[in-house]
C-alpha cells in the first residue's frame, strides 16, 4: 500500500522503514507508545505528530497503524484504508517478515554493538508487539499465534468503530486501482497496480540491513577493539 499511495502522489507515506533509515524517530515512537499502553508519560499532541509525521502525506504499517485513534483525533479529515487480509495469511507472513527482527540472533547482538540504530529499532518494534498482542516468544508458537490473530481481529475492529464511514475504505488486495482512487478522488493511472512480494523483499532487505549495521558497530567499538589489542599486544610484549 505504501507504494500504491506513493505513486498516487500521496507521499511521502510515511512506514516501519523509515524508522530504520532515521532510528531517532523510534524515540518519539517509543514514547508514544509508553504513553498509551503503559500511561507512562504525556499522551502525543497534533503538535507532537506534526513533528515526527509533518513530513509525509500519508502513513501505513507499524507503527502508525497501532495509533489510529490518536492520528485521527489528531487528523480528524484523514481518510483510512482498511486493507483486508486473511488473518491466518497476515500471521503468516508476519512470522516471516517482522517477527524475523524480533528473533533474529545477530539482531539481538546488534542491539549491544549498533546501539543508534539497532539499539533503537527492535527494542521498540518488540515494545509494539508485546502491547498490542501480549506474546512475542517464539516458544510459545500456538499461544502467540492466537494472541496475534485476536490483537488483529481487535485492531480492526477499533478502526470500524472510530472512523466515520465516509473516512473509511474497506479494500481487499487484488482490486487494483479503482475503488482506491475513487475513495481517494484521484485519476486512475495507467501504470499497473504495484504487486510487491513483501517476504521475499523483507528477506533481502534484513539481510542488507545487518550488513549496514555490522558496518555501524564495527565503526562503533572500533576504538574499543583497538584499546583491547593494544593493551593485549603490551601484557604479550612484557612477558
Amino acid at each position: 500500500m505504501k507504494v500504491a499511495l506513493e505513486g498516487l502522489g500521496y507521499g511521502p507515506c510515511y512506514h516501519m522503514s523509515d524508522c530504520i533509515r532515521n532510528p531517532l524517530d523510534c524515540d518519539m515512537w517509543t514514547e508514544a507508545v509508553n504513553a498509551k499502553f503503559l500511561n507512562e508519560g504525556r499522551k502525543y499532541t497534533r503538535d507532537d505528530w506534526d513533528k515526527l509525521l509533518g513530513h509525509c502525506q500519508s502513513v501505513a504499517d507499524i507503527p502508525p497503524a497501532a495509533f489510529i485513534p490518536e492520528l485521527h483525533a489528531a487528523y480528524p479529515d484523514a481518510k483510512v484504508i482498511i486493507v483486508q487480509r486473511d488473518p491466518n495469511s497476515w500471521y503468516t507472513s508476519c512470522r516471516a517478515t517482522v517477527m524475523q527482527m524480533s528473533f533474529n540472533k545477530q539482531m539481538k547482538l546488534l542491539t549491544f554493538l549498533d546501539r543508534f540504530r539497532a539499539g533503537r529499532v527492535l527494542p521498540m518494534l518488540n515494545l509494539i508487539f508485546i502491547s498490542l498482542f501480549g506474546v512475542l516468544d517464539s516458544n510459545r508458537e500456538a499461544e502467540m499465534r492466537e494472541a496475534w490473530l485476536d490483537g488483529y481481529s481487535r485492531a480492526y475492529e477499533e478502526a470500524r468503530r472510530i472512523m466515520p464511514e465516509e473516512l473509511r475504505l474497506e479494500y481487499k488486495l487484488g482490486q487494483g486501482w479503482e475503488p482506491l482512487c475513487k475513495f481517494l478522488r484521484t485519476e486512475v493511472p495507467e501504470k499497473p497496480f504495484p504487486h510487491v512480494n513483501d517476504s521475499a523483499d523483507f528477506t533481502a532487505g534484513i539481510t542488507v540491513l545487518l550488513k549496514a549495521m555490522w558496518i555501524s558497530a564495527a565503526k562503533a567499538n572500533l576504538p574499543y577493539l583497538v584499546g583491547v589489542l593494544a593493551v593485549t599486544g603490551a601484557v604479550l610484549w612484557y612477558r
